[in-house]
């Protein structure tokens, strides 16, 4: 910590500061380096993992994607890292969005495979899909198709909306793009992804909640020992994953942008940035498999 503190501290004597201070940065670089820590190794021993199972599973595939994006995130993290340490971004505005965006990308994109692999195991429990009936190929349509789709309507959003004001590389800062929160589009596009996600998870979860209750109604004491009733605890940790790392995040956006004025108001700057960085604990959900946490 009195490292870190040193650090920052020397930098800041030759840096505007900005809205994030010390702590702020403190706290952000303490994050993204567990984060980066726990993710690589559970990354690491999950790949490990399936490699030797070689799983043609849909689960699976969703699982691999899910990697994917997760070992995309890690790598971006450093940066991040680097920037709250210098508290100076000079590798050009591009780079800043295009590092800022991985971050989003990724936290929508994993939800879209979280909640895909909790519909597809509520649809088998509820007897409106046979697992028969899906093959691998058909999660590797629907993943390309996910990609796909997800990059054409994400990425030319993010990089033609945020970040465009020129403050942004003229005082060689990163990651503040909240300050376009004054244009309408801009809220709208916000609101609009809080609605959807915050209905999903609660419908997915009340769902997920009644199927758990009836299997443990109709197994106890045994339900540890039935696969159907460890596939929905699975699907349930999932949706647990979804509303400690993303709900956050989409709650306090409500209020930060109701609040939010040019006066930059730092507490609530911090509370943002915090809850940006919270979206990247989810990549610890493969260290929880793999050391046993959630069998």
């Amino acid at each position: 910590m009195e490292i870190i503190n040193a650090t920052i501290l020397a930098n800041v004597s030759n840096t505007e500061l900005g809205p994030c201070d010390m702590y702020c940065r403190i706290i952000l670089i303490i994050l993204y380096g567990v984060v980066l820590l726990g993710g690589t190794t559970g990354m690491v021993m999950m790949s490990c993992m399936m490699f030797k199972r070689n799983s043609q599973s849909v689960v699976a595939t969703f699982v691999l994607n899910i990697i994917a994006l997760h070992s995309i995130l890690l790598v971006s993290l450093p940066f991040r890292v680097s920037y709250y340490f210098s508290v100076t971004w000079g590798l050009g505005s591009f780079t800043c969005r295009m590092v800022s965006s991985i971050i989003y990308s990724h936290m929508y994109f994993t939800f879209v495979f979280y909640v895909a692999i909790v519909i597809f195991r509520l649809l088998i429990y509820f007897k409106k899909l046979q697992m028969q009936q899906l093959k691998r190929h058909h999660a590797v349509v629907l993943s390309v198709t996910v990609w796909t789709v997800g990059s054409l309507i994400f990425l030319p959003v993010f990089f033609l909306q945020y970040g465009t004001d020129p403050r942004h590389s003229e005082q060689q800062r990163c990651f503040e793009f909240y300050r376009d929160l004054n244009r309408r589009e801009i809220v709208i596009m916000n609101y609009s992804m809080i609605v959807i996600m915050m209905t999903m998870v609660v419908i997915l979860f009340l769902l997920q909640l009644i199927v758990i209750f009836q299997l443990i109604k109709a197994l106890w004491p045994d339900m540890w020992t039935h696969q159907e009733y460890r596939a929905q605890i699975k699907s349930f940790f999932f949706l647990l994953v979804i509303v400690v790392c993303f709900i956050p995040h989409h709650a306090f956006r409500i209020h930060f942008i109701q609040n939010y004025s040019e006066r930059e108001n730092p507490k609530l700057v911090l509370y943002n940035e915090i809850c940006v960085a919270l979206t990247t604990v989810c990549c610890l959900d493969m260290l929880c498999f793999t050391s046993g946490v959630i069998h």
